[in-house]
């Protein structure tokens, strides 16, 4: 347990931090395609590593935790000697609450939790959910794993050229609503192994994609306070898996594990509602946010 919230909190910290780091050194037209390699290599490590990890852990669960460590230690490295040097600002933590005062920035944020509550109403249920399809064999699950981590790979992967030809507002949108129908659709789709691989891809591919366009969105806003706002979305992201996760577990007690798709695809749609308003009413009524000279660096 320790370890585990040692690990999150360094995930929490890096995710907020590189994603800043990227904005800052390329220029705004190539921000979705950062954006999108940066929130890639997380992707990757979800596509590579949930299955590696399920494999290695089905002998000691020891074993995935030092491949953890080990991964940590080469990018650590790989950080030091790669990484040029990049200034960002530096914030205090009036500056930092300051856009949740804003409606249209606090409305996106939730946007963001919603949409990964909703998701996580069953990803961390998704062994038992599947359960049917896998009969209880490891390697089955790591299939269906392998094949949503790729599908979110390329839902990442896609989003940045695509936030950047068409706008954020719409790629986001288009994103939500197709997840919202795959995910209303997985009971049906949860009765074979073939419909089932089908639908984990889809569904990766769909939540993939709607934290670049967020991040986008964010950045746009107000890039002076990117760091802020980027950290802020990453918040909302944790607090979404948190809240999803814990979603999932009670709606169990009226649920079979199987049709938790239908609260996700609830939550789902009420995170494109959101979407769409906040689509609607952005405008220039909230000031965009300035650091002072004594906040940059």
């Amino acid at each position: 347990m320790a370890a585990r919230i040692v690990t999150a909190a360094g995930a929490g910290i890096i995710t907020s931090t590189a994603a800043s780091t990227a904005v800052a050194l390329l220029p705004p037209e190539r921000r979705g395609k950062a954006l999108a390699l940066v929130m890639g290599g997380l992707s990757s490590s979800t596509a590579l590593g949930l299955p590696l990890g399920t494999l290695i852990g089905g002998t000691d669960w020891r074993l995935t935790l030092w491949a953890v460590a080990g991964a940590g230690l080469v990018a650590a490295v790989g950080i030091v000697v790669g990484l040029p040097a990049v200034t960002l600002p530096v914030a205090g933590l009036r500056s930092r609450l300051a856009p949740l005062r804003q409606p249209w920035v606090l409305g996106v944020l939730v946007v963001t939790m919603a949409a990964l509550a909703g998701s996580y109403v069953l990803y961390p249920y998704v062994a038992t959910a599947t359960d049917g399809v896998t009969g209880g064999s490891v390697a089955t699950l790591t299939i269906l794993l392998f094949a949503w981590g790729a599908g979110t790979l390329t839902g990442t992967l896609l989003a940045g050229p695509l936030t950047d030809r068409f706008g954020p507002e719409r790629v986001l949108t288009g994103s939500l609503l197709a997840a919202t129908l795959v995910l209303a659709i997985s009971p049906v789709m949860l009765t074979g192994p073939a419909p089932a691989l089908v639908w984990a891809a889809l569904w990766g591919l769909c939540i993939g994609v709607p934290v670049i366009p967020q991040q986008h969105r964010l950045v746009a806003h107000a890039p002076a306070a990117a760091p802020i706002l980027l950290g802020l979305n990453s918040a909302a992201v944790q607090v979404g898996i948190a809240a999803g996760g814990a979603v999932g577990g009670l709606a169990q007690h009226w649920l079979a594990p199987s049709q938790l798709g239908w609260p996700a695809a609830v939550i789902t749609a009420l995170a494109f509602a959101l979407a769409v308003v906040t689509t609607r009413r952005r405008s220039g009524t909230s000031p965009s946010l300035h650091l002072t000279s004594k906040e940059r660096r």
